[in-house]
């Protein structure tokens, strides 16, 4: 940075002034800290009152200088220096003194290094978040799938009081099932919320109009890439027409729902 300030003072003298024999400009300044420099000019010298005077008088004035720079400059690269000075007398009683001054330096870029930076360890610490959370499992309570399929059932179609309490009977036929022979270990991982079609929902409630002695459990299974449909209804015991009340078998694909029921007898 190279910057010229300017400097305009009118100092007042006590006596008239005829003549300056002899004038000079020194000066205290210095840099207070990067942006600011903190001094006085100095201007000296001699005068006679009036031009036919054969005594010079002596002067002296402080001019005080308080500069507030727009950048930081490094300390080693700094300077002052008078660039020009000049002077006039007014109307015999005062002088008019004008000065610049030359400022250089070389500027600090500290500021934007240190934001760089700032920048860097919040970019580090979102990163370290994010692979946080990435790590996290996500917990699947399994106590309650069957209390939310029958919500989203519910919410799904509406139904009458009859067929909403044919579900909490068929919830707590379920139950006693489940107490007596619990359900195999892959089929339990196996289950999800899942809204079953109007078709189905129709078609468990005919069940639970139609049978008097038996009641049936449902198991829901995940289609695979190597699965199909005729190997998993043999695994499970459930025949084609049987599966197909409850599923739409040719719309299945990897990641379609299965639904297989299971009947069990009261005897």
């Amino acid at each position: 940075m190279k910057q010229i300030i300017s400097f305009e003072k009118e100092i007042p003298f006590k006596t008239m002034i005829g003549e300056i024999t002899s004038i000079s400009l020194e000066h205290t300044l210095a840099f207070e800290n990067d942006t600011t420099i903190l001094g006085d000019f100095i201007v000296s010298g001699s005068y006679k009152m009036t031009e036919a005077s054969r005594l010079d008088e002596p002067f002296s004035y402080k001019v005080p200088v308080d500069i507030e720079l727009t950048s930081s400059l490094e300390e080693n690269s700094r300077r002052l220096e008078i660039e020009n000075f000049t002077y006039e007398i007014l109307d015999d009683e005062a002088l008019l003194v004008k000065i610049d001054l030359l400022v250089e330096g070389l500027e600090k870029i500290v500021e934007e290094e240190e934001s760089v930076e700032v920048l860097e360890e919040e970019t580090e610490e979102v990163l370290h978040q994010e692979d946080s959370l990435l790590e996290q499992e996500p917990i699947v309570e399994e106590e309650t799938i069957v209390e939310e399929v029958r919500e989203s059932v519910l919410e799904t179609e509406p139904i009458t009081v009859l067929e909403e309490q044919a579900v909490i009977d068929a919830q707590e036929s379920i139950d006693k099932v489940n107490s007596v022979t619990p359900l195999k270990e892959e089929i339990v991982e196996e289950k999800v919320v899942e809204v079953p079609p109007k078709e189905v929902i129709n078609s468990i409630f005919s069940v639970f109009k139609d049978t008097e002695e038996t009641f049936a459990t449902y198991s829901v299974y995940i289609l695979r890439q190597d699965d199909t449909i005729d190997e998993v209804l043999n695994r499970y015991g459930v025949s084609r027409e049987e599966a197909a009340k409850y599923n739409q078998l040719e719309e299945l694909k990897v990641g379609s729902k299965l639904i297989l029921p299971t009947v069990i007898s009261n005897e």
